[in-house]
């Protein structure tokens, strides 16, 4: 064979011979190097600041709370309460170890706002918890804390577990008790804060009218005095000088008139710097004549204070397509809720709800108000309207000018008999904080400082008939439902700290109810009401379904809310590993 014919044993094994790996260099080597000394410098940086932090902590430290109405952090009323403080206050807390569910949430809650009542102390609140003995429940018993029974379910089975969950507050040898937590906490902080500022003997001196056939302290108010346990309420006659140490007058539905005598008391009152509340007082409402109500007018002579203001109650009751429901015996005898005109539920606007009476307050119902007429003296002194009724021909006036005007529940067809005359919107709340003239002391004499004068169109508000009654009155009526009521009473007597605890203690609105729910129950009513069985089955029917469709909606929500929001931080970790583990691979490269 030929030299040069000698096959190239380098060219015939190039494509299957494996390249040997090149050595790593110098340069990927101090690459890797360095990224280690990154790494571990990063996390003893993170190690140092967290150390640091922590001891920080310890001397140096604040709170944060982002929920909407600040559940979980004090009002400033609170917090002042718990500062004035000038001796120790302690605070006692017993639950019974391993409540069922919810009860053992409720202590994780107490346990949470009472470390904030402490931290605001500034140490002149010590607060501990106390687990009864099974056995020996004499100290619990004795501070005055109720023993309640709790139901228990477990597989398939109800029992009865007894135990404590109350507080009990001690100041200067005094005490105050929470006999039982309910289990939602609703209206807990304004407890809290109402027991601590009872045993600290800070009241203010608030008067009723007395006479003139309205409803006293003893008999019409004693639940809303009930409700306003840090005031001292008297009663007040007005035939002579009235007590200048009174914060605020409160006038309820007078029945008889009020000489000007009185008239001119209430208004030297004022002038010195009083606050006057007037609830109702045109119009008197017969609530012992069953299904038949009336109302009359009463004549009281209010007008001819308030009209110096700028201010006229009306003879007349406000009737209003968004309204309250009554029990009406239908067609089978069965009691049936129907739409109620004379019972308005008034909405407030944003700007209404920057008064201190009506803050944070999306709603509240009215019995039997009157419309409040405002000229421009109330304007001129830049008066506030905290209510009005429906626009348009949605509210409408029932008056009969000096006869009875009757309120008697009726079918709803029936009320469009009543509409005619002025259509709305009416005002039924107005409030004036500036200088005011003398009603009666001349056009040179003015109030001392800015006065206070709320009027509303109805006593209802604040009435034994329609609040509940002892032993069915909540943390959250207190909080909530009344606030309105009590809110009122705190901005006359120029003491807002509790308004803002009430409020937070208002509900959150509820998830809106899907139209094809309220469409089918209206339908069932409806057909309830005109005796029609099986329009009104159909319609409950329907009612089921949208009922179902809305359960199984809210369903998905909440394992959307608890299961996506993992599954979203796990691809994200997974995301970060694979980036770190690619970045790895090209440094050895």
């Amino acid at each position: 064979m030929p030299k040069n014919d000698k096959p190239n044993r380098s060219s015939q094994k190039s494509g299957s011979v494996a390249t040997a790996p090149a050595p790593r260099t110098q340069s990927s080597v101090g690459a890797a190097a360095r990224q280690r000394a990154e790494s571990i410098g990063f996390l003893a940086i993170v190690a140092g600041v967290l150390i640091a932090l922590n001891v920080i902590g310890i001397f140096l430290f604040f709170r944060a709370d982002a929920t909407g109405n600040r559940a979980y952090s004090l009002s400033q009323g609170s917090i002042d309460a718990v500062e004035r403080l000038n001796e120790q206050l302690t605070v006692t807390a017993y639950f019974t170890a391993d409540l069922p569910a919810p009860f053992n949430a409720t202590e994780r809650y107490v346990r949470d706002i009472l470390s904030e009542y402490q931290a605001a102390s500034g140490g002149r609140m010590v607060v501990r918890f106390v687990s009864p003995d099974p056995n020996d429940h004499e100290e619990a018993d004795h501070a005055g804390v109720q023993l309640v029974q709790h139901q228990h379910i477990e597989n398939d089975a109800v029992s009865v577990v007894e135990g404590y969950r109350g507080i009990v507050f001690e100041y200067l040898g005094n005490h105050q008790v929470i006999p039982v937590i309910q289990p939602d906490t609703e209206g807990l902080e304004y407890s809290i804060t109402m027991a601590i500022k009872q045993l600290t003997g800070d009241e203010l001196n608030i008067g009723v009218l007395s006479g003139h056939e309205g409803p006293q302290l003893t008999k019409g108010l004693a639940t809303w005095q009930r409700m306003l346990p840090t005031y001292h309420i008297t009663e007040v006659n007005a035939a002579s000088e009235i007590d200048q140490d009174l914060r605020a007058l409160i006038i309820v539905d007078p029945h008889t008139v009020i000489p000007e005598a009185e008239l001119r008391n209430i208004d030297t009152f004022v002038m010195h710097g009083g606050s006057l509340g007037v609830f109702g007082g045109s119009m008197s409402v017969d609530l012992q004549a069953g299904p038949d109500l009336s109302a009359s007018p009463t004549n009281s002579g209010l007008n001819d204070l308030l009209g110096h203001w700028g201010i006229t109650i009306g003879e007349n009751i406000v009737a209003d397509a968004q309204c309250g429901r009554v029990p009406m015996r239908g067609p089978y005898g069965i009691q049936i809720p129907v739409a109620y005109p004379p019972a308005p539920i008034v909405t407030f606007t944003d700007e209404q709800r920057e008064h201190p009476a009506l803050f944070r307050l999306e709603s509240t119902p009215l019995f039997f108000a009157s419309a409040i007429e405002t000229s421009d003296v109330f304007r001129n002194l830049h008066g506030t309207v905290l209510m009005r009724s429906s626009a348009e021909d949605h509210s409408w006036l029932l008056e009969n000018g000096s006869d009875p005007v009757s309120l008697r529940i009726r079918e709803p067809g029936e009320w469009r008999e009543t509409m005619g005359g002025q259509s709305g919107p009416f005002t039924l709340a107005v409030a004036l904080q500036a200088t005011l003239p003398s009603a009666y002391g001349g056009d040179d004499v003015h109030s001392e400082g800015e006065a206070r004068v709320l009027v509303v169109g109805t006593s209802t508000v604040i009435r034994d008939e329609f609040l509940p009654q002892e032993g069915q009155l909540s943390d959250a009526d207190l909080a909530g439902a009344m606030a309105f009521a009590l809110n009122s009473v705190d901005w006359l007597a120029q003491d807002s700290d509790l308004i803002a605890i009430r409020a937070k203690s208002i509900e959150e609105p509820a998830l809106a109810v899907p139209q094809t729910v309220q469409s089918a129950t209206a339908e069932a009513l409806e057909h309830a009401q005109e005796g029609d069985e099986a329009g009104m089955q159909e319609a409950l029917t329907h009612r089921t379904e949208a009922l179902a469709e809305w359960e199984s909606r809210k369903a998905m929500y909440r394992w959307g809310n608890t299961l996506l929001v993992p599954l979203a931080f796990a691809l994200f970790g997974i995301f970060r590993w694979r980036m770190r583990a690619n970045k790895k691979a090209s440094l050895r490269v």
